[in-house]
């Protein structure tokens, strides 16, 4: 790009729900130099109970909403989304198409090849290789995935362990890939008592929370039996959800006989959320590098979470949190029952020195995202 010229990209992702995804492709738009980079975002529509993250953002840039793309495979929809794509492409003639999420990877990259896009990048925030679906079906989808990545200039990949599995799964290879951390925004630690009284949360009780959305994947199931293990302790702690989902109602029924847990829904004002929190949990069967995570350490809220994807890279055992079997309520259960009765450790782990405090930042994630946008660019367009 050095005769001055923008490289010209268009984001497409699934839905602009509340998550890591497009928190992160948010913060792309934010932090990328606009005289460098001319982007154009593409999203599907976002589920009734996900919450918006893109409602109300002004982003400044030219914003297509794609009929019919959502995250369950439709056939008719999924048809009327890959036209649409290709129209929009053909008349944008982006230099560079970057996808997110499995759906929106799938019909992007696969628009992008039939109108001639030179560079094809797709970002894995997590993978689909365990927890989601039975074996027979992850197969096809492994073999999905590899056709899909002959049509891949380049993968970007959350989390150096993710990245790992899928060079062994032969999903994209170690010289066409990279991990690149997400960035977050710095959370400032707020006086307790007014966080938890605008998620309203009693004061004079420790609060356990699970930030994040209420879907089977996230095992939101093992964070109620939890709260009903702990029912008649005498701490008498709080079991908090932060967030909604498809399961909410289905929760909200099962926990109705609890009197510790607690529905407080989405709350954009992360300060807030991880003020009012004395422990994080995080319970899920698959992850990518969770934000939730990140954020909660970033301040020294202690963690408990399962030792999958790349939460190994946030989570440092003994350090700022406890790692955790999938799935095993057991040691779920009885880590809970440490940190919560021995308030020095989590003292020490709230103290503790960790890189996330300052290695995940808006400002040097786009970094790194313009340095492989810029050698692409050189390689492929210029």
């Amino acid at each position: 790009m050095t005769d001055g010229n923008a490289c010209t990209s268009s984001v497409i992702i699934n839905v602009g729900n509340i998550g890591g995804p497009s928190v992160i492709v948010v913060s792309l738009f934010e932090h990328l130099n606009p005289e460098l980079f001319s982007q154009t975002l593409m999203f599907g529509s976002v589920g009734q109970l996900e919450g918006d993250f893109l409602k109300d953002k002004n982003l400044g840039l030219q914003i297509i909403e794609i009929p019919g793309l959502g995250r369950r495979v439709k056939i008719f929809d999924d048809l009327k989304a890959l036209i649409f794509i290709v129209r929009n492409l053909q008349k944008l003639k982006p230099h560079i198409v970057h996808t997110h999420m499995a759906k929106a990877g799938a019909l992007g990259r696969l628009s992008a090849a039939l109108v001639g896009v030179p560079i094809r990048i797709h970002t894995y925030h997590g993978h689909l290789l365990s927890g989601y679906f039975r074996s027979s079906l992850t197969h096809l989808l492994v073999l999905a995935e590899r056709s899909l990545a002959k049509l891949t200039t380049f993968s970007i990949v959350v989390g150096e362990q993710v990245r790992q599995d899928l060079i062994e799964h032969k999903i994209c290879s170690a010289e066409k890939s990279i991990s690149i951390s997400p960035g977050i925004k710095p959370i400032i630690r707020l006086e307790k008592s007014s966080s938890c009284s605008q998620l309203g949360l009693p004061l004079d009780r420790p609060i356990i929370m699970f930030v994040g959305r209420l879907a089977r994947i996230k095992r939101p199931d093992i964070f109620v039996e939890l709260a009903r293990r702990f029912e008649n302790h005498p701490l008498r702690p709080i079991f908090a959800f932060v967030g909604d989902g498809p399961l909410a109602d289905q929760l909200k029924q099962e926990s109705a006989h609890l009197d510790n847990v607690v529905f407080s829904g989405w709350h954009q004002d992360l300060d807030v959320v991880y003020s009012a929190a004395d422990i994080v949990v995080l319970c899920s069967d698959n992850e990518g590098m969770p934000l939730s995570l990140i954020e909660a350490s970033s301040i020294g809220v202690p963690i408990i979470a399962s030792n999958v994807g790349s939460v190994c890279e946030i989570v440092t055992d003994e350090e700022n949190g406890l790692l955790v079997e999938a799935g095993n309520i057991d040691s779920f259960y009885s880590n809970t029952m440490r940190l919560l009765e021995n308030p020095s450790l989590r003292q020490k782990m709230s103290e503790s020195k960790h890189k996330s405090r300052t290695d995940f930042t808006f400002k040097q994630s786009a970094s790194n995202h313009a340095a492989i946008y810029q050698k692409l660019f050189l390689e492929n367009c210029a």
